[in-house]
């Protein structure tokens, strides 16, 4: 009876056998692991906007009549602006309630008011503080969408220069000086989060309706020289009826949940 004598190799053979059946084993686990990514308590949003006027305040600064200029609106269209914006969210589990508090800029002109010497050019700014609540509707891990109200408080400013072309003593320059109006606002907007490792960052994509002066007005006679105020009242000597001044903003933000960590679920 013969013996077969093993290779000499063949325990090395089996040890490197044993050992690559361990690795996959702890790979195949490891590849079982999953995450999950709480709701954040905090989102962060700063980004531009594009605006157009609405309500009385659109228009071209009445140019079919000079003596009347400002009288009827005050020659606003659209513009561009900023804003940032920080959202907190009630709750421990659900946080679809959420309070915000925000700062926006909104530049606005008239149609005509860019590369043109032959018109009446009107400009305003707006600096805006927003307040209010936001209910947020989850979707999916990477989707979210809200809906939302609040009050403003608007520091508004602006100038008026006539047309260069028209010799008439009524039609001159003024300056528009600083007013305060309160007002409300009506937002919605969706949230795009990207697949980054926590899940905390990702863009958003909303729209704000804001008439500036819901509450307050002023039906102010017009300063001597050159200034005059924001006349936005009714009557003697406004033009008749209180003028509303709304803008319509959409915006586009760059979004930041500083709280949220993904964690390994259990």
């Amino acid at each position: 009876m013969s013996i077969k004598i093993l290779p000499k190799n063949f325990h090395l053979l089996c040890s490197l056998t044993f050992i690559l059946i361990i690795f996959s084993a702890e790979y195949s686990q490891a590849q079982k692991v999953s995450y999950i990514y709480p709701r954040p308590k905090w989102t962060i949003v700063i980004g531009p906007a594009w605006n157009l006027a609405t309500n009385d305040a659109y228009g071209r600064a009445n140019y079919s009549n000079q003596s009347q200029v400002l009288a009827d609106n005050y020659g606003m269209r659209w513009g561009w602006g900023a804003f940032l914006e920080g959202k907190y969210s009630f709750g421990k589990k659900m946080r679809s309630d959420r309070i915000f508090l925000g700062v926006n800029y909104k530049g606005m002109a008239n149609s005509d008011f860019e590369g043109s010497d032959k018109a009446n050019q009107t400009k305003f700014d707006f600096i805006t503080v927003d307040a209010g609540y936001e209910y947020l509707f989850y979707g999916t891990s990477t989707f979210r969408s809200y809906y939302g109200g609040g009050l403003t408080g608007n520091i508004i400013s602006g100038s008026y220069n006539p047309n260069p072309s028209i010799d008439d003593t009524t039609n001159i320059a003024r300056t528009f000086e600083s007013s305060f109006r309160l007002g409300m606002e009506l937002k919605a907007g969706l949230e795009f989060i990207f697949k980054n490792k926590n899940r905390n960052l990702g863009i958003s994509i909303g729209a704000k309706y804001n008439l500036t002066n819901l509450f307050t007005d002023n039906n102010a006679v017009i300063a001597s020289g050159q200034s005059q105020s924001l006349n936005d009242g009714s009557g003697t000597p406004g033009p008749g009826f209180k003028r509303y001044i709304g803008v319509v903003s959409v915006d586009v933000g760059f979004t930041i949940y500083p709280d949220v960590k993904r964690k390994v679920r259990k």
